[in-house]
């Protein structure tokens, strides 16, 4: 069966979608995999309840088994403390994505046992991706019960815009932008300009992390950390033992949905696909979010050098999550992205990257998959399949030019430029440093 291919454009990067149009797809996309976008709206001031004295403690529950077996000895065993647990309060700050087992546990178990204490709780989480849009109290309340896990602005939606994996490598962002920023920011108002303990969940094992958060005090802020200082020491064994003995069930790790840290040995790789085997629908938006960053740059998959993907697929009893993912591929509007890259050499002997990706096609999947062989065509380059760096790359792609390693060998910046195809879930973006890399890496340029 021949397929009848229409009159490509004249050139590759010519006849553009509408911009607005791409965008309001690209929430669309969003939409179809359970992120509704924020309404743009002046951020509010902080709702705190100011009918009580400001806590002289403040403990941040991760709602995993470290931070909840603190919060579940304060409450249980007076003797592991030295104050009331009316000058107390607990505060989460939400990234959005956490698994539906953690849930369960922390609304059926934690939250009645803070409820009965009379624990002062507070849920709070980013409002839009600048900290001009401010941040939510989602709940503040003593008698909590419900975890208000999603807020409107999540750590999801930043991946997905920017095409892009959390990283194991570098500063913890996710935990910066989506837990230090909001939670320092509404602990400040909380505590109203007087001396507080914050109480982190390190445990015995976790020095260097302890070590790091103490240089966060100041005059007004002392860290806490009972599990190091709790009868010589609890590590995470010990703490998920006393949460079994408290509750009588197994507390499991808390983590997004896509978290890299929980694939990044062997053992966390079992456990992960347990868990989709479990709860199937927790991995589809893994999956989309690793399946565009990873069209977009091969590098990017959730496991280094490794998909999550590749890794379900190889996995018995996955297919349910995979049957559910291939469903929502089929329902997804899909894109032509002109993808350049720059990369210049650092003084330090690193390389610098900057990126820009634009949406030049938009539909379903057969309709804009003819579109790139269009493209390619019209630019005199083949689409080609998959990259050979990794195995389990499969993605299409129209490579207008390729790095050249040898500038780089020579202290030269370098650029590539490709288009590819994959569903329509990240936005435009250019990084501030593009415009002016890309002109230094004399790439010659298509009209646009």
């Amino acid at each position: 069966m021949t397929t009848t291919v229409p009159a490509p454009p004249p050139h590759p990067l010519g006849d553009r979608v509408d911009k607005q149009l791409a965008l309001e797809t690209v929430h669309q996309a969003q939409a179809l995999l359970g992120l509704i976008r924020p309404t743009p709206t002046p951020a509010p001031s902080l709702a705190l309840a100011r009918t009580e004295p400001p806590p002289d403690v403040v403990l941040n529950l991760g709602l995993g088994v470290d931070s909840g077996a603190i919060t579940a000895r304060y409450i249980t065993d007076p003797s592991s403390r030295d104050f009331d647990l009316r000058n107390l309060a607990v505060i989460t700050g939400m990234t959005g994505q956490e698994w539906p087992a953690t849930r369960r546990l922390v609304e059926q178990h934690l939250l009645p046992l803070m409820a009965s204490a009379r624990v002062r709780y507070i849920q709070v989480a980013r409002r839009g991706p600048r900290e001009a849009d401010g941040v939510d109290i989602l709940s503040d309340t003593r008698t909590p019960g419900r975890l208000h896990s999603v807020g409107a602005w999540t750590l999801a939606h930043e991946m997905l815009d920017g095409a892009l994996v959390p990283q194991t490598t570098g500063d913890r962002l996710c935990s910066q932008h989506f837990k230090a920023w909001p939670l320092d920011l509404v602990i400040a108002e909380l505590t109203q300009g007087r001396p507080y303990r914050q109480v982190m969940g390190y445990e015995k094992g976790e020095q260097r992390r302890a070590e790091r958060d103490k240089k966060y005090d100041t005059a007004l802020r002392t860290g806490m950390y009972p599990l190091r200082e709790w009868d010589g020491g609890w590590d995470r064994a010990r703490a998920r033992a006393f949460l079994r003995e408290t509750f009588g069930v197994e507390w499991i790790k808390s983590a997004c949905t896509y978290c890299p840290f929980a694939l990044a040995t062997e053992a966390g790789q079992r456990q992960t696909v347990a868990r989709f085997v479990d709860e199937p629908d927790a991995g589809v938006l893994a999956l989309a979010m690793e399946f565009t960053a990873t069209a977009l740059n091969p590098t990017q998959g959730l496991i280094k050098g490794k998909r999550l993907l590749s890794l379900l697929r190889a996995s018995t009893g996955t297919e349910a999550v995979l049957t559910a993912f291939r469903q929502r591929l089929a329902v997804l509007p899909w894109a032509v992205y002109d993808v350049r890259r720059t990369l210049s050499p650092r003084t330090d002997g690193r390389i610098a990257y900057a990126r820009s990706i634009r949406i030049l096609d938009i539909g379903p999947h057969d309709k804009v998959r003819v579109r790139l062989h269009q493209r390619a065509f019209s630019g005199g380059v083949p689409v080609t399949v998959g990259d050979t760096t990794f195995p389990d790359d499969t993605h299409s792609r129209a490579w207008l030019r390729r790095r050249e390693p040898q500038a780089l060998i020579r202290g030269t910046p370098t650029a590539e430029q490709f288009l590819a195809f994959a569903p329509a879930t990240a936005a435009d973006k250019t990084g501030p440093a593009f415009p002016k890399a890309w002109a230094a890496a004399s790439q010659f340029q298509f009209p646009v």
